[in-house]
């Protein structure tokens, strides 16, 4: 069937007859069933999939995001990486030509031109992919104000002070201007500006004396903005009279000055501001005020829409490089190369929006021993602490020697937690099916994660105990119906009834198939890919996990202004009707989940 080959498609119509023959006989060829998975999440390729008829789609966290009908082909970024965090769906009974990857780089190799298309598209694919994120996270920002800018400090100078003075204020503060108060504003006295290019002018080309006072060198027509304003409009004001800072107020005082360079570094993607100031971090001090930024970023993000998973991705990415610069900052070079840092809980699964409480721990290599382990250790605790991440109740955390132990009593403990299953071995067995490798050598953590999958069982009793815990707790539905006016003013934990009972029931599902993935919503998707889930339950569980996770973020931004996750609590008479209807859908959609599992694991016998 081979001979089938449409070689007239760009860019096979660049390879010569030879080229041609000797591709179509490598060639196989891939039938797939309406909903039938071609290639699931993380999954690598061993061949680029030519759609010959039907239609496949692309799906990233339930979404589907492309769509491939005849001719197309995909998956150049699983071919030549390590896996994609999407997956390929048969949307109609489907055809795929499948062309080896051996050939594809030796064809690519022999022809400059066929190599140059392959070579551009899987360019085109990654370039794609890592704008998709910032322009969703720019267009967001364009509602940031001032205030999410970085603003440098005034640096002010009387107007009888010298040229010379007005220098050297600035080298103290590594400023590149300063104000110059004329009087009294109060009493009617007036604020200008001397830049550095001003002074510069003032000497060097015009050749005034350095002790020429700057009162009357100053310019007074300052552009000023309130720190509540629009970043765009500071920009404007900027482009419309060609400055290069802005003189910022709140209540009429002056409180910094906005740089153009601030500026657009906000407007062009917050978190990369973010993330240099982490990787630029020298003292954990640094560290914390990086930290203190997120929360920022997580209100600007809320607040103009994004979807709260993308916010969910961005937080995690950042956080991991707080904590791995964190670590790198106070371990020695040895204990950072015989270790492995990991996050668990939430963290782990890369669902933490505000800071909850840490759940991390260390992975050392067997037979290797640091003097000063401990110190480390607390340490990190504590600056965690300090950066506002509250220390975990049940210290499953690094200063904890439970959770700082070698390769081998990891694994003791993980034999432990699966044979002798008491309550708190399954808490520590499913927060730790999340964890991830966040510094030092991650390949600990992977052979730890290997022995707990290899010594998992088809035992039907150790899964039935591990699901239990997610019906724990009572969904409520009294809060609707006929009950719902007088009962709609009570508040609802929503990660008891909505959050914990999906996390956790997915997680049972998917420890019983041992999977790899750790998000709750790729979880979701591997397991309808594998027929555990129909996918109309999938779709609407990963639905209902947004929506809630939505509401708990709203509820911790309201409850908070530290972005400590410290209320739970949903009140129904706060919703709007959409909300409530949803909110009542999702916990409807809870219990019918719940039920589910309940049939599954036997958990009524």
């Amino acid at each position: 069937m081979s001979d089938a080959f449409d070689f007239s498609v760009p860019p096979f119509d660049r390879l010569t007859p030879e080229q041609r023959q000797r591709l179509a006989a490598a060639l196989d060829l891939g039938v797939y069933a309406r909903d039938g998975v071609i290639l699931s999440r993380d999954e690598p390729a061993d061949c680029l999939f030519v759609v010959r008829q039907g239609l496949v789609h692309e799906r990233r966290g339930g979404e589907v995001v492309a769509v491939y009908g005849a001719h197309d082909s995909f998956d150049l970024q699983a071919l030549f990486s390590d896996g994609q965090a999407r997956s390929f769906v048969a949307a109609e009974d489907t055809l795929c030509d499948l062309v080896p990857r051996p050939i594809l780089l030796e064809l690519a190799h022999e022809n400059a031109a066929f190599g140059a298309v392959i070579q551009q598209e899987f360019a085109d694919r990654l370039s794609a992919l890592a704008n998709e994120r910032s322009n969703r996270e720019t267009a967001a920002l364009t509602m940031a104000r001032i205030r999410e800018a970085y603003l440098r400090p005034p640096v002010f100078v009387e107007a009888g002070a010298s040229l010379r003075d007005a220098a050297a204020a600035m080298k103290r503060d590594q400023a590149s201007s300063v104000l110059v108060r004329d009087g009294d504003p109060k009493k009617g006295g007036r604020v200008g500006i001397l830049t550095g290019t001003d002074l510069r002018d003032l000497v060097v080309l015009e050749g005034r004396p350095v002790d020429s006072p700057v009162g009357p060198l100053a310019r007074y027509e300052l552009l000023a903005l309130d720190r509540d304003d629009l970043l765009f409009n500071a920009l404007i004001l900027m482009t419309k009279h060609s400055v290069r800072r802005l003189v910022i107020t709140e209540q009429g005082a002056v409180v910094g000055l906005l740089e153009q360079t601030d500026l657009l570094a906000v407007l062009s993607n917050h978190s990369q501001v973010v993330a240099l100031k982490v990787d630029r971090a020298a003292t954990p001090e640094d560290l914390g005020r990086a930290s203190q930024d997120i929360v920022g970023l997580i209100r600007t993000l809320h607040g103009t829409g994004v979807k709260v998973s993308f916010i969910a991705d961005l937080v995690t990415e950042l956080n991991r490089k707080i904590f791995r610069r964190l670590f790198e900052l106070l371990a020695p070079p040895d204990l950072l190369a015989n270790s492995c840092l990991i996050v668990m809980g939430s963290e782990g699964r890369g669902e933490q929006l505000l800071k909850t409480d840490q759940d991390n721990g260390l992975i050392l290599r067997d037979g290797y021993v640091c003097p000063s382990l401990s110190q480390v250790t607390d340490a990190f605790t504590r600056h965690l602490v300090d950066f506002g991440y509250p220390p975990c109740p049940g210290r499953i955390m690094v200063s904890n020697p439970d959770w700082t132990r070698p390769l081998a009593l990891y694994k003791d403990s993980l034999f432990h937690w699966i044979h002798r299953p008491d309550e708190a071995a399954q808490m520590n067995l499913a927060i730790f099916y999340d964890a991830a490798a966040v510094a030092g050598d991650a390949s600990l953590l992977a052979e730890a994660k290997g022995y707990l999958l290899g010594r998992l069982q088809d035992n039907q009793m150790f899964f039935t105990a591990f699901a239990r815990p997610a019906l724990a707790f009572d969904t409520p539905s009294g809060l609707f119906g006929g009950l719902f006016e007088r009962r709609r003013s009570e508040a609802v934990d929503i990660k008891k009834a909505g959050i914990f009972p999906i996390v956790h029931g997915v997680r049972a599902l998917a420890l019983e198939k041992h999977m790899a993935e750790t998000n709750t919503t790729e979880r979701i998707w591997a397991l309808a890919d594998q027929g555990v889930l129909d996918r109309g339950m999938a779709g609407e569980l990963a639905d209902a996990f947004t929506f809630l996770s939505t509401l708990r973020l709203k509820a911790g931004l309201d409850g908070s202004v530290s972005g400590t996750q410290t209320d739970n609590l949903v009140r129904t008479e706060s919703l709007g009707k959409l909300d409530r209807d949803q909110f009542k859908d999702c916990l409807a959609l809870v219990k019918k989940f719940k039920e589910l599992l309940a049939y599954h694991f036997h958990l009524n016998h």
